[in-house]
């Protein structure tokens, strides 16, 4: 592969830092996270492992359902991700980022970070839907007919923090429409959707056109990128269905717990917020850690309720980008439930 590599932001589902190109040793202080889990709360998994099937019976029972993003990379030793925090009912599934980067050079794909972890979570807890992402940087069809080989039952199918212009895979459409003739329907692929836009495309038809094409694909999900406005959310999801875009859409949500990884990922991902809400926030952020995170909460829980209880768009899930930060999303989880089951 050629090194005209272009760093892109937010064109996955998931944000990242950017990450240096250095020798892989570099990453030797990185560990596994370690996971706590409640038995009970695990034999509440629906029996299905698509998360496809599982995604159409909550949408078909009207039942709220939400999942969460985690790395599969930790420099703390010591971090422990928690499940039992989530209290009686567990995420309907847990993503694992793919770092394009770091992982394109790991020559034996089972050696990767998020699918070492995917496989010890899909072995040891039968009964949760795990999707590991995949880019398509880096990706040929021999690598990535040894990733379907590992007979994960769902994946987050991605474009990639980095691109080459070298690279096999060009877009994410590409890649989704190999999987699925590979695969058939033994497989959920689910796909990035951008309610403001990508950042590196000039128009929302241009975006909606790129969509459409992962769709005609193979796509059976669409989990929507970071975005702060509940009306650009509610639009985007009209002009989806418009298109005859029918798949269902699950709300991607990041609830920021301090105000300088609020600004960083604005900065990084491009993405706007309302000029009186970004005061809110640095108000808040002036009055301590704790002030800051009740009104994060507050702030994100009602966007969510004014998406979830618009009529006729039929959204019942979300995804929480919590880049191994359980706290905020238990305390919106905690917000939500004054008002619906989830």
């Amino acid at each position: 592969m050629s090194s005209n590599i272009t760093n892109t932001t937010h064109l996955g589902a998931h944000f990242l830092p950017k990450i240096a190109a250095a020798p892989l040793e570099t990453a030797k202080c990185s560990y596994e996270p370690k996971f706590r889990f409640n038995e009970q709360q695990l034999r509440k998994y629906p029996k299905t492992q698509q998360l496809k099937i599982a995604v159409a019976e909550k949408i078909e029972k009207k039942e709220y359902f939400y999942g969460i993003e985690i790395l599969a990379r930790s420099h703390n030793p010591k971090l422990m991700l928690d499940y039992t925090k989530f209290g009686k009912m567990l995420p309907l599934f847990t993503s694992l980022v793919w770092l394009g980067l770091d992982y394109s050079r790991v020559a034996n794909v089972e050696k990767v970070e998020s699918v070492r972890v995917a496989k010890k979570l899909k072995d040891n807890q039968r009964e949760m839907l795990i999707a590991p992402h995949l880019s398509c940087y880096g990706l040929d069809t021999k690598r990535l007919k040894e990733f379907t080989e590992l007979n994960f039952t769902n994946i987050v199918i991605v474009r990639g923090d980095q691109y080459d212009n070298e690279q096999e895979f060009k877009y994410a459409s590409q890649l989704v429409a190999q999987i699925r003739r590979e695969c058939q329907d033994s497989i959920t692929l689910a796909v990035a959707g951008h309610p403001e836009g990508h950042p590196s495309i000039s128009t929302m038809q241009e975006d909606m056109k790129f969509l459409i094409e992962k769709i005609n694909g193979g796509a059976d999900l669409i989990i929507t990128q970071v975005c702060f406005k509940a009306q650009a959310l509610i639009d985007f999801i009209k002009s989806c269905r418009l298109h005859s875009i029918n798949i269902p859409i699950i709300l991607g949500i990041y609830v920021p717990d301090n105000i300088k990884s609020l600004q960083f990922l604005m900065e990084l991902t491009k993405i706007e917020m309302r000029e009186e809400d970004l005061q809110q926030y640095r108000y808040y952020a002036s009055k301590g850690t704790d002030e800051f995170r009740f009104f994060a909460a507050q702030k994100v829980t009602e966007m969510i309720l004014t998406v979830l209880k618009t009529k006729d768009i039929n959204i019942y899930g979300i995804h929480f980008f919590t880049m191994n930060k359980f706290g905020m999303v238990t305390k919106v989880l905690e917000e939500l439930r004054k008002y619906i089951k989830i």
